[in-house]
């Protein structure tokens, strides 16, 4: 069985490959809404624990990972026309943002964000690699589960 443990090792070190502001795994819940399980902060940055984010299920973003099953990587995401949350901007000042679907047997059981916080960002062909990573630990450990 997967702990919430080896979640917390895996978005830190995805934020020390990446140098961003937080990295998130969230689970989907009996409800289909994801769940924040596990999250890696640098310093400054404020939980995403602190403060609902609404909307999510129908937030474009959140569509586009549960459609395509594929990254989403967004360079500046306030002017993204996949557009995130409101509050991700609003609230948490995220400005650019990658984010990863972990799919078992076809359905998103997963997702994985890498945030960046006050700043646009151009993400490196390293920072996605770190990401990809990342998902394959992410859906290899919750494909153990059964």
């Amino acid at each position: 069985m997967t702990s919430h443990a080896e979640f917390t090792t895996i978005v830190m070190s995805l934020l020390a490959e990446t140098n961003a502001s937080r990295v998130t795994v969230r689970l989907s819940g009996p409800d289909g809404c994801p769940d924040l399980v596990a999250e890696a902060l640098a310093p400054g940055v404020v939980s995403m624990s602190t403060h609902p984010i609404e909307g999510v299920l129908e937030a474009p973003t959140y569509r586009y990972l549960a459609d395509r099953l594929a990254l989403l990587v967004q360079e500046d995401c306030r002017v993204d026309p996949i557009a995130p949350p409101r509050s991700l901007t609003e609230v948490f000042h995220v400005y650019a943002q990658m984010l990863a679907p972990v799919v078992i047997d076809g359905e998103m059981v997963a997702t994985i964000s890498v945030h960046q916080q006050d700043n646009c960002r151009t993400w490196t062909h390293e920072n996605i690699s770190a990401l990809e990573r990342a998902q394959a630990q992410v859906q290899r450990s919750l494909s153990e589960r059964t």
